[in-house]
């Protein structure tokens, strides 16, 4: 009989903790980020070898100092955005960097839209 009285102990117990837990309310959407960042720009040498660029998220450029060896002309950067965000060109997408290019990063909501002048010297 003791045994038995610990079993519906327990058993109200858990029905009162399951019952004070609350959900999220039905419908509830996390609204999209209105981010629209290029938070990392890297250029691999080798697999082991990289280089990272300065980013200048007010005036919205990019510089970047690789060495000679290097070909400007065939570089495929590495970039990292804002979470949910989308960069063009994308990341890996290889550039002729002979001249600046620029790189649009739109927020995930469709809202912000910031456009990055990408340098790349030797």
């Amino acid at each position: 009989m003791r045994n038995m009285k610990k079993y519906i102990y327990l058993f109200i117990m858990l029905v009162c903790i399951m019952s004070s837990c609350t959900r999220p309310e039905d419908g509830l959407v996390i609204p999209p980020s209105i981010n629209a960042n290029l938070t990392r720009f890297r250029v691999y040498q080798n697999q082991n070898i990289y280089f990272d660029a300065t980013i200048d998220q007010e005036a919205h450029t990019v510089s970047l100092t690789i060495p000679e060896g290097i070909d400007k002309t065939t570089i495929r950067p590495e970039i990292i955005v804002s979470e949910g965000a989308v960069v063009t060109p994308a990341s890996g997408a290889m550039q002729d960097f002979t001249n600046p290019v620029e790189y649009t990063v739109v927020s995930p909501n469709g809202e912000t839209t910031n456009v990055y002048t990408v340098t790349v010297n030797y």
